[in-house]
């Protein structure tokens, strides 16, 4: 029988920002969030400020998915009166948020290593090996590379969901599939990226009206 050892290896900078403590990696350096952290901000700022007034008017859960390195949970961690539910299918960046989650003690964070699709499934999700330049939080599901998992956002049976953040490079679609009936039960206000332009239609089926835009995400909000 032969003995193997094995080490897995990442290289981060430690940042604290108003005693939140962030591990931003450098193979990720050259990323918006990281960029903004190291200079000590909030990366996107209005998706922080409004979901701190969403889950100030209607007190419950969030679902969060798109983490990497963790750049937006203690943040939203500090405005959840319920529990935030994060999904990182990246190892790398979830070892990273996981760090984060422990050393401010995050005792409202679940985190996933996993993203959110419309099944349980095994995926691959491609963070630019080939092209030797790490897509940080740009990573996404695709034909080749890291092997992940898929969970639905149903598959939880959440009851008091109040907002949906999705953030998942145009997958977004295949996550909210996933969460049908959980959003028809919660109907929770749903942020998303929609860089394909695809969940309009989805929405708008649910009763769903677009009410506004910030940088980087649609506002989506139950009307009927």
């Amino acid at each position: 029988m032969q003995s193997m050892k094995s080490a897995y290896h990442l290289n981060f900078e430690i940042v604290e920002i108003e005693s939140e403590v962030y591990f931003v990696p450098i193979y990720a350096i050259h990323r918006p969030a990281c960029r903004a952290i190291m200079s000590g901000q909030y990366y996107e700022p209005e998706t922080h400020k409004l979901v701190g007034r969403l889950l100030s008017e209607r007190p419950g859960d969030l679902i969060h998915a798109g983490t990497f390195f963790g750049d937006m949970l203690p943040s939203f961690s500090k405005k959840c009166p319920g529990i935030v539910y994060a999904f990182e299918p990246v190892l790398e960046n979830f070892l990273l948020a996981k760090l984060c989650i422990q050393r401010n003690e995050l005792s409202n964070v679940i985190l996933w290593n996993a993203g959110l699709g419309r099944s349980l499934s095994v995926a691959r999700v491609d963070t630019g090996k080939k092209e030797r330049t790490h897509r940080g939080g740009a990573s996404e599901i695709a034909e080749t590379g890291q092997l992940t998992s898929l969970v639905t956002i149903d598959s939880m049976s959440l009851e008091n969901v109040s907002v949906i953040q999705l953030d998942i490079e145009g997958f977004e679609l295949e996550a909210l599939n996933g969460g049908l009936e959980t959003i028809k039960k919660n109907r929770p206000t749903i942020l998303i990226e929609d860089n394909s332009r695809n969940c309009a239609q989805f929405l708008e089926n649910l009763g769903y009206s677009k009410t506004g835009v910030i940088p980087g995400i649609s506002i989506w909000q139950y009307v009927l």
